[in-house]
């Protein structure tokens, strides 16, 4: 069940993982076998294990769990519940995948997983379950065995270690000898160079993968090895076969031909099997076997009503129910299961609650003695074999943390904190430390920090159960980095004058780093002012960014035009009438596209960018030149045009007075000259446009000033 104060969180993991090639696998066998999901536990601390110590590990409920910072621990007894299936899912975890070997590790006190078959081929990372957590410690474990599918693993009480067994081959034939066993021990893996007193060919297997189950036998202090058709046991590091020969083999064979999985039932004292027949991917009967002093036995007869036909289910004892659990597993027609089922005192019962895992087989199952539960994890199915799942009325803390709004709090600010969590059983308690002194019992405080900094905010639950699970969250509390509006002058600019930019930073942690971009290629250095001079038409946007000690950043922008100016001129400043004359007009900044308005002083106007026009009568024209952008910005430009009388030059916009008296009077005697060469005579359109470029050198020149 997922907790949370204020409200629900769903943290479903909802991937699909589909292994096409593996049931094809599945259904081209003419006996298919489990996995190993044989969850063996007796104390390694007892010199010789009998069926009672087989899960009875002294303080192994509170072994491992963190306590209230106040040094006790809150707990309401709550009466014996029947067991129930707990979603776990929450933070890291190991990947989808199906095969996985999993057992609970007595030395360590861990649930220990490794490998498995995921979506891109076997495994070989090794991860650990505890107090509600997965933790993956393939870095620290030492050289693991080699990624391999169907890989088991059972604790060998007799020898101290968890025992690993797989088949080195990907593809193992009957004349493969399967003979890949390891220890893992004090959290590292090493290969053990097994003795195998057996004939030639080794492990027969009937297909392409070593499929069984691995089974530590409590009552004849041995590893018991079967996958249906041949049992092998291991002690002291030899491997040793019961029987080799389809003759007088009948004791020492669940079946003959039977698919299934097998565990310790630590109550009853033997090796329990459950096993179906099949051929060619269908799979018919349900049978119970059971091995004890080297022997199988069928008791199927006496075992009540069991469960469906099925291949590849996962079977541990559970203590704390005292029977063996059997989950999932595939029936005839491929169709992965979610039904539970317990075996207690010689019978099956049907056990199955809602909510329960999603359906799927080939998944990893063991005992969980410090949380007194049963964990399944991975498998295949429809949706949700990534999920971790635990079977029991005591389910662990799993998952806590802790929300805070605002994240980022002001100083002074009240930070509102809620928790949220799967599992555990109620009533809860909360213990808060807020990092300034601070603390609250609340399970939805509300604390302000009183000054900026970093505070850990700490947090400890305890439920009914004694479990108990911590977690923290750092916060920031800050007056965040801000920026005063990005200022320029004068804006609009003009071209090749400077223009000033300024900004003001606050909040944050100083001292702050100033870059700036302005739209143009240009760039400044650390100044929160600085000038820049733009050569080209605009517009431009301008920017600054700001960083703090910390990191913090802060950004402004500032849409920057450059001022609009008419520039006119013309071919023909004066002469005798009719005098016609050639004007050009261009324009410099504003934003394009343009309308040119003249006014030629004698009446007559025009609005095209370089018109003609002819002047019958003597007298002093004023001409004025209008220049419109696409943002009705607007700058005019005059000259003056003698027709039979002296001339006097001309006038513009303020900006652009001082050049255009001189460049008149020198485009005056250009014009004369023109006029009078006509070495050099062209059309009056070209004259025209030449002049206006010499006016607009004229014109730079005068701003930059002369040379150095």
């Amino acid at each position: 069940m997922l907790h949370s104060r204020d409200s629900n969180r769903i943290a479903g993991l909802a991937v699909v993982f589909v292994l096409a090639l593996l049931l094809g696998l599945i259904a081209a066998q003419s006996v298919a076998t489990p996995p190993s999901n044989s969850a063996t536990a007796p104390s390694p601390r007892t010199g010789s294990v009998t069926p009672a110590s087989v899960l009875v590990a002294p303080n192994a409920v509170s072994a491992g769990r963190p306590t209230n910072p106040s040094g006790t621990l809150s707990v309401i007894g709550a009466a014996p519940s029947p067991p129930y299936w707990t979603n776990l899912t929450a933070g890291p975890a190991p990947s989808p995948r199906a095969l996985a070997s999993m057992t609970y590790d007595w030395t360590d006190h861990y649930d220990l997983l490794f490998g498995g078959l995921g979506p891109y081929g076997p495994l070989n990372d090794t991860w650990t379950w505890a107090n509600g957590v997965w933790t993956n410690i393939t870095s620290t474990a030492g050289t693991p065995p080699p990624a391999q599918t169907g890989t088991m693993m059972t604790y060998d009480a007799a020898d101290g270690y968890v025992l690993s067994w797989g088949c080195p081959t990907a593809n193992p034939t009957s004349s493969t000898m399967c003979n890949d066993t390891w220890s893992f021990s004090h959290g590292r893996w090493s290969k053990i160079s097994a003795i195998v007193q057996a004939p030639s060919g080794g492990w027969e297997v009937p297909g392409t993968t070593p499929l069984g189950s691995l089974v530590y036998d409590a009552a004849d202090s041995y590893v018991v090895l079967t996958n249906g058709a041949y049992t092998w046991k291991y002690s002291a590091g030899v491997w040793t076969p019961f029987c080799f020969s389809s003759t007088n083999c009948t004791r020492f064979i669940p079946g003959p031909g039977l698919a299934g999985v097998a565990t310790y039932d630590a109550s009853d004292g033997y090796v329990l099997f459950l096993g179906c027949s099949g051929v060619g991917g269908t799979y018919w009967g349900s049978y119970t076997w059971k091995f004890s002093g080297g022997s199988w036995t069928n008791i199927t007869a006496s075992a009540g009503a069991p469960p469906p036909s099925r291949i590849t289910s996962s079977m541990v004892y559970d203590n704390s129910s005292g029977g063996v659990l059997l989950f999932g597993g595939s029936n005839d027609t491929g169709s992965p299961l979610n039904d539970t089922w317990s075996f207690q005192g010689g019978t099956w019962h049907n056990v199955s609650t809602t909510p329960s895992p999603p359906a799927r087989y080939e998944e990893s199952i063991a005992y969980d003695p410090a949380d007194t539960g049963v964990v399944v994890f991975g498998g295949i199915g429809p949706w949700g074999t990534e999920t971790t799942w635990m079977w029991g009325n005591d389910p662990p803390i799993a998952g806590l943390e802790i929300q805070a709004t605002p994240f980022t709090p002001l100083p002074g600010a009240n930070v509102a904190f809620t928790d949220s969590f799967r599992g555990g059983v109620g009533s809860y308690s909360d213990s808060w430390r807020f990092g300034d002194g601070g603390s609250s019992t609340s399970a939805s405080p509300t604390h302000a920090f009183s000054t900026e900094g970093y505070y850990l905010v700490r947090l400890w639950v305890n439920d009914s159960a004694g479990h108990s699970a911590n977690t923290s969250l750092r916060i920031h509390v800050y007056v965040p980095l801000a920026l005063t509006p990005l200022r320029a002058t004068p804006n609009p600019a003009t071209l090749g004058q400077p223009v000033n930019f300024s900004v003001t930073a606050t909040g944050g942690t100083p001292p702050y780093s100033y870059s700036w971009t302005f739209g143009d290629g240009g760039v400044g250095g650390n100044l929160s002012n600085i000038t820049h001079i733009y050569a080209t038409n605009g517009p431009f946007v301008a920017q600054v960014s700001v960083v703090d000690a910390l990191g913090g950043t802060a950004h402004a922008t500032l849409n920057i035009s450059i001022k609009l100016q008419a520039l006119a001129g013309f071919t023909t400043s004066s002469g005798a009438p009719p005098l016609t004359v050639d004007f050009v007009g261009q324009a410099q900044g504003g934003v394009a596209p343009y309308r040119f308005e003249w006014i030629f002083g004698d009446g007559a106007t025009s609005a095209i960018q370089n018109p003609s026009h002819t002047y019958n009568s003597s007298g002093q024209f004023a001409v004025v030149l209008t220049v419109l952008d696409s943002r009705d910005n607007r700058s005019t430009s005059s000259l003056t045009v003698q027709v039979g009388v002296p001339s006097t030059g001309g006038s513009g916009e303020p900006g652009w007075a001082t050049g255009f008296v001189v460049a008149i009077a020198v485009v005056v005697a250009v014009g004369a000259t023109w006029t009078a060469s006509s070495r050099y005579r062209r059309s009056r359109r070209q004259e025209g446009e030449r002049w206006i470029d010499e006016l607009t050198r004229e014109q730079d020149s005068h701003e930059r000033g002369p040379p150095r």
